[in-house]
C-alpha cells in the first residue's frame, strides 16, 4: 500500500493547482468505476486520485478526455471505451508520462546544491495549456515555410487571439525579431513580413528597426535601410551599433 501510495504521489507532479481540478473540462460522471488496461496509474488507485491526474493532464494539454482516450467529448456515448488504445495520443502521453516521471525522480531530484526542492516537472511546464509544446517561433516557422507569409500572418492572428495572456507562447517583441533573423537569411521576403508584423505591435522595438534595416540593405534597398536605422536612432540616440550600421550604410565607413 506504501508503495502505491508513493507511486501516486510521485505522478501528483501533474497537478496543477486546486482550481485547475474545479474549473477542467473534465468530468467524472462517465468515467468507469473499474478499470482494466492501466499501465503507468497504480492497480488499485483511487477512482479519485485518477480523475484528478486525468484532470490535470487535461488542463495542462488544454484537452479533453476525447484527445486521448476512445471516448464522446461529453462521455455519454455507448461506444465509450477507455481502456482502448487505438489513439496515438493515448500512446505518446504514456511515454510522456514515464518521461515527466524520469525527469522528476532521476535527474530533478538529483542535482546537485539543489536549493528548490519542491519545483518539479508537470505537463503544464512544456505545454502551457495546449496540445502540442511548441515556441511561438516554431510556429511561425512552421506556417512560413508551408505558406508562405500570410500564412505567418494568420498563424500569428490565430494564436494570439486564442493564447494571448494565458502564458502559452511568448508574445513579446524579441520573438518576431528571431523569426525574421532566422528565415531573412533564406528568404528576404518572409524575414521583412516578420519585421513589419512585429513593428504593428512593438512600433518602437529597436531592435526590429536595426533588423529591418538591416535586410533592406542586404536586399540593395541602401535608401529604405538608411531611414530605418534613422528611426532605430531616433528611438535610441547614441547608440553607438546603430551609428555605425548608418555610418557603413551611407559609405562612409570601410572595413
Amino acid at each position: 500500500m506504501n508503495d502505491v501510495k508513493l507511486r501516486v504521489r510521485r505522478l501528483a507532479v501533474l497537478v496543477i493547482t486546486a482550481l485547475a481540478l474545479l474549473s477542467s473540462a473534465v468530468s467524472a460522471q462517465g468515467i468507469p468505476e473499474e478499470y482494466t488496461n492501466l499501465q503507468i496509474l497504480p492497480e488499485g488507485i483511487q477512482r479519485s486520485e485518477l480523475v484528478g491526474i486525468m484532470r490535470n493532464v487535461a488542463t495542462g494539454l488544454g484537452v479533453r478526455c476525447s484527445f486521448c482516450h476512445t471516448v464522446s467529448d461529453a462521455l455519454d456515448s455507448p461506444e465509450d471505451d477507455f481502456a482502448s488504445d487505438d489513439k496515438a495520443t493515448k500512446r505518446k502521453a504514456r511515454e510522456m508520462l514515464r518521461m515527466v516521471e524520469a525527469i522528476n525522480q532521476d535527474h530533478i531530484a538529483n542535482l546537485p546544491a539543489r536549493t528548490e526542492p519542491n519545483i518539479e516537472v508537470t505537463c503544464l511546464t512544456c505545454h502551457s495549456g495546449k496540445s502540442r509544446p511548441t515556441t511561438l517561433a516554431q510556429e511561425m516557422t512552421w506556417a512560413a515555410e508551408e505558406g508562405g507569409t500570410d500564412a505567418m500572418r494568420a498563424r500569428y492572428a490565430e494564436l494570439r487571439g486564442e493564447y494571448y495572456g494565458l502564458g502559452a507562447f511568448n508574445f513579446g517583441e524579441g520573438t518576431l525579431t528571431t523569426v525574421a533573423q532566422t528565415l531573412g537569411r533564406e528568404n528576404p521576403e518572409v524575414g521583412m513580413a516578420a519585421v513589419e508584423l512585429n513593428l504593428e505591435y512593438y512600433p518602437e522595438s529597436i531592435q526590429t528597426w536595426i533588423l529591418k534595416g538591416q535586410l533592406h540593405l542586404l536586399a540593395g534597398e541602401r535608401t529604405d535601410g538608411i531611414t530605418a536605422l534613422e528611426r532605430a536612432l531616433e528611438l535610441s540616440p547614441g547608440n553607438a551599433t546603430v551609428e555605425q550600421l548608418l555610418e557603413r550604410a551611407r559609405g562612409g565607413f570601410h572595413n
